[in-house]
């Protein structure tokens, strides 16, 4: 039988506590903290800077934090770097691949260096693609190189996958493709770190999502809930006060009241105020889910 403690470590793959690296003067990492459910998409947002490559080179075990600790499956990632490596497939934002050797041969070489590596799976991949694996890597485009990369990556069956800027000059079909495999993965039971400046992509995919700001991550998003919420606009006829927050409904709030536009958030189902906008002497009305892109620009 589990205790309380064991069982939410159970149920998180990623931890980190107090996680901080500075650099002389410069602080990367300032207190970081952050969990990840197991089995879970999790997307990571933030302005280059924000340290998310160095969070990401911590728990890989590739730097060392000045403070603070990290953990991935419950192994420690300075201490356990090397089991963490096995049990974690990374897809880096500048990956670098070696640029005399074919595409088949590249997916060759990394099937066999990971513990979880196929083949058979990233010749799939490649395939689902449509990338032409008889090219040599330094004939190949900038999207070309991407998708090799990609291929070799999600065929792992890794226990995680570390993926930074996966969808980087891809074109909106492969992109898609792209989003599809990283769902499969997350079928096939991996856990998914997945980095993106793409706003809609961390939307569409993950269930939950963190946003860094200056080394630490500031706001937590549950997904699900986020897309509930939506925002409504009105533009009032002539003369119309808008009802004070004190006779308003109580997952109403808001955001801009003037004699020109009212604007507000429910939180919420929406059908339950449908009808109590309809009562309203509204000229014009347009409602729009709130979206990751307006919680992004408030933090």
């Amino acid at each position: 039988m589990y205790t309380l403690k064991a069982f939410f470590e159970l149920n998180h793959f990623v931890e980190v506590q107090q996680l901080t690296k500075r650099y002389g003067s410069v602080v990367a990492l300032d207190q970081c903290d952050l969990t990840i459910g197991r089995g879970t998409i999790f997307g990571l947002l933030g302005n280059n800077g924000a340290g998310k490559t160095t969070l990401i080179r911590c728990l890989l075990g590739f730097i060392t934090p000045t403070t603070g600790t990290a953990r991935v499956d419950g192994l420690d990632c300075i201490s356990q770097s090397v089991r963490v490596r096995s049990r974690v497939a990374y897809l880096p934002a500048d990956a670098r691949l070696f640029r005399m050797m074919r595409g088949d041969v590249v997916l060759e070489f990394f099937s066999h260096i990971h513990p979880g590596g196929s083949l058979e799976r990233s010749k799939k991949i490649a395939e689902r693609l449509n990338l032409d694996l008889s090219r040599r890597v330094g004939f190949m485009s900038t999207g070309m190189r991407q998708k090799l990369a990609v291929a070799c990556v999600l065929s792992c069956r890794a226990p995680m996958l570390i993926l930074d800027e996966p969808t980087a000059n891809l074109d909106a079909g492969v992109r898609s493709e792209v989003l599809q495999l990283i769902r499969d993965a997350q079928a096939a039971e991996s856990t998914i770190l997945f980095s993106s400046h793409i706003l809609s992509e961390i939307e569409d995919l993950c269930s939950f999502a963190g946003i860094m700001r200056n080394g630490r991550v500031i706001r937590s998003i549950d997904i699900e809930k986020l897309r509930t919420k939506h925002r409504v606009t009105a533009i009032p006829r002539l003369h119309f006060d808008w009802p004070g927050s004190k006779n308003l409904p109580d997952a109403v709030r808001v955001v801009v009241s003037s004699d020109t536009q009212w604007v507000a958030e429910i939180d919420g189902p929406l059908e339950g105020h449908l009808a109590w906008l309809a009562s309203m002497p509204i000229d014009q009305l347009r409602i729009e889910p709130t979206g990751l892109k307006s919680v992004y620009e408030s933090c």
